[in-house]
């Protein structure tokens, strides 16, 4: 599995849902929100990218959002969230969702072992949905520490 750490800053501007999501709750509570940005978001004709982004922030926070599209007012019921990642490991899994879970364990025991901090926030960015489970693409961002020079 290939470990790619990125030191090129990439900035997100997101609207959408967040909660408090337990680490054994995350896919339930992910989803939820992922529910509620998308009724709020067909409801009001939002345009956006049409790509999910769950955030993972401190304190067992999760934020679930979009990006919305160059001069598209955001709706009022979503919380607008705006970050950057300085220092960042990125992953591209290809495969199912439910294999997520195992997927990010791998890779911060890798982080680990070679040293690094992890920071935060970390996110997920979904791909546009196809039928097959096999090739459904998530790119995992994990916010790190930056090295002392």
């Amino acid at each position: 599995m290939e470990i790619e750490i990125m030191e090129t800053p990439i900035r997100f501007s997101l609207n959408g849902k967040s909660s408090i999501a337990q680490n054994d709750r995350i896919a339930e509570v992910g989803l939820k929100l992922m529910d509620e940005l998308w009724k709020i978001v067909k409801d009001s004709g939002t345009a956006t990218t049409g790509i999910n982004h769950w955030v993972y922030l401190p304190d067992g926070r999760m934020f679930v959002g979009i990006e919305l599209l160059p001069n598209t007012p955001a709706p009022e019921e979503l919380e607008p969230l705006q970050f950057e990642l300085l220092r960042y490991l990125k992953h591209l899994h290809v495969g199912p969702y439910q294999a997520l879970p195992e997927k990010w364990k791998t890779l911060k025991d890798k982080l680990i072992a070679r040293g690094e901090i992890i920071g935060s926030p970390s996110l997920e960015v979904y791909g546009h949905h196809c039928d097959d489970p096999a090739k459904l693409e998530t790119t995992i961002l994990i916010g790190l520490q930056r090295k002392r020079t």
